[in-house]
């Protein structure tokens, strides 16, 4: 990574410099470093501006004094001071093109670390309630967390993927009593439909093909004979659909976890009674609250309804206190839809309460925003319980994977988006992922049609648009990085757009086999090093990199 290299190349001149007597002594200091796409430099670091606050010395003579006692390294051709104190390097184009020959050694392993060092992470994602089809939204929150498990894992994270399902509670018994509607229908039989049941045709197919597999082994009067067995039955089905969607999706988990199991063995009354022996619970109007969050929205909530029976916040503290104490995670990251905002300060407060001297850094929450899904020039509405929403089947079949991955992908967690199902269905260069893998496409092409190429080995005379390619293949493993510790995986995507357009211009630009045996030996290594670039790239974000289109 030249970013690293680079840093430590700093660290080296710094010590230099202190040494010299050029700079007061200072506490270790680890440079940090901005890849520019401009003309000034194709590296920078402002961290003599950060130091003159310690050294008591101008800026500009802190970074003068440290270029002074710099060693000679072969990656960097050229190392200025800049402005009130910037460090600008140049990376050095011979050094650039020798590192086409490692990344198509690296192959599938380049752009991945060991910054992780092994530590466990669990990635909690998509969870979405069983009560109806995944809708888009859950689809995006299933691509970020299945991507961020991926770039954990390239960046040395032992990761650990998980599905809360929600088998239980409130929401189970509403759909429940809303199936059992339509299934005693089927049969002749009437029962109620519940003030606050779920809506959607899905309910009434769910119903009927009960009906048809079990017969009427569940009628009852006017409620399922079994009501926590007929609701479970439901669940199934409403599991296997998700299930089936996700696998389309090309996700997959380690762990399903059920809720209804984990209450089964007592662990919310338990986690009750550890947070009451702690003194952050209280009895007030028959229920029981949470106390001991320091914010507006944290400070008091409900634990036990008065009527008996948990909240769901009470059942989501459990799981947590699953996740770490029983589970020993060493960091959770929960990926959350927009709804789930305002749960976000009293879940920290609750672990905060449960251990105060744990690090509440451990627990990572990551809220993703909504989606609109534009068909036909409109936005349409979204809501599960209405049953007007867009299910991420109807993407699925609509655009295909590739598509809808990368484009819950493209934009930042925290932002909005709409999906344009139109532009997502077009095969042409104004689909993001069509160019992007057509540029891998090409690759292929190039690689099958030059393999009776005349190449020879030698330094070749190459041009700037050569060094320039090359150049943006070395930024991959910083991005990668910078994507799985922001935790920002549409990073990734954007660096492979970019990537395909100065790539496709090349092209367009360049023969790749020609008369000079030598230069179509290195740029053969270059298109190598593209393709390999691409195919990593794609493979973060669970994309196929195809050969042919």
């Amino acid at each position: 990574m030249i970013r690293s290299r680079l840093s430590a190349l700093l660290s080296h001149g710094l010590s230099a410099a202190q040494a010299a007597g050029a700079i007061a002594a200072t506490p270790p200091v680890t440079f940090s470093l901005e890849r520019r796409e401009d003309d000034l430099a194709h590296y920078s670091s402002s961290e003599a501006l950060r130091l003159a606050r310690i050294v008591g010395a101008p800026p500009r003579t802190i970074a003068e004094a440290i270029v002074a006692h710099l060693p000679p390294a072969p990656e960097v051709s050229r190392v200025e001071t800049a402005g009130p104190g910037f460090i600008n390097f140049w990376i050095d184009d011979v050094w650039v093109l020798d590192q086409l020959r490692e990344i198509v050694h690296t192959g599938t392993a380049y752009g991945g670390s060991n910054h992780g060092e092994g530590a466990s992470v669990q990635v909690e994602y998509v969870s979405a309630n069983p009560t109806g089809p995944l809708t888009a939204g859950a689809g995006r929150g299933g691509v970020v967390g299945d991507a961020l498990a991926r770039l954990l894992e390239t960046c040395g994270y032992d990761v650990t993927r998980e599905y809360y399902v929600n088998d239980a509670g409130h929401q189970v018994e509403i759909l429940g009593l809303s199936v059992y509607h339509h299934y005693a229908a089927t049969l002749g039989e009437e029962a109620p439909f519940p003030a606050d049941g779920y809506q959607g045709d899905y309910i009434a197919e769910w119903a009927t093909r009960i009906a048809r597999d079990d017969g009427s082994r569940w009628l009852g009067n006017g409620v399922p004979s079994n009501p926590r067995a007929f609701e479970a039955r439901a669940v199934e089905i409403g599991l296997a659909e998700i299930r089936r969607d996700l696998d389309d999706l090309g996700i997959e988990f380690d762990v399903w976890f059920s809720e209804q199991a984990m209450r089964d063995r007592g662990a919310v009354e338990e986690v009750i009674q550890t947070l009451d022996g702690r003194g952050f619970v209280a009895e007030r109007d028959g229920a029981i609250w949470f106390i001991g969050g320091a914010g507006e929205d944290d400070r008091e909530n409900v634990l036990v309804r008065s009527r008996g029976d948990p909240t769901y916040f009470a059942v989501d503290i459990a799981y947590h206190q699953d996740k770490f104490a029983a589970r020993g995670f060493e960091r959770v990251i929960d990926v959350w839809g927009a709804d789930h905002h305002g749960h976000v300060p009293r879940m920290h407060a609750a672990m905060q309460a449960l251990d105060a001297s744990a690090d509440t850094a451990r627990l990572e929450i990551l809220v993703t925003q909504m989606v609109g899904i534009r068909t036909d020039g409109e936005l349409g509405r979204q809501g599960k319980r209405s049953g007007r929403f867009v299910t991420l089947r109807e993407v699925l079949d609509e655009v295909g994977p590739a598509a809808t991955r990368y484009f819950f992908l493209s934009k930042a967690i925290d932002s909005q988006m709409e999906f344009d199902l139109e532009l997502a269905k077009r095969e042409d260069p104004e689909n993001p992922v069509y160019y992007i893998q057509m540029a891998h496409a090409r690759c292929a092409g190039i690689q099958r049609t030059a393999t009776t190429a005349r190449t020879a080995d030698g330094a070749a005379s190459l041009t700037a648009d050569d060094v320039a390619l090359a150049r943006r293949l070395l930024a991959f493993p910083e991005v990668v990085e910078d994507a799985c510790l922001n935790r920002e995986p549409h990073r990734v995507a954007h660096f492979l757009l970019e990537l395909a357009r100065v790539f496709h211009s090349y092209y367009n630009k360049h023969r790749v086999v020609t008369d000079d045996a030598v230069r179509t030996a290195r740029r053969l290594e270059l298109v190598r090093a593209v393709r390999q670039v691409l195919a990593n790239g794609l493979g973060l974000l669970g994309i196929a990199a195809p050969e042919r289109m």
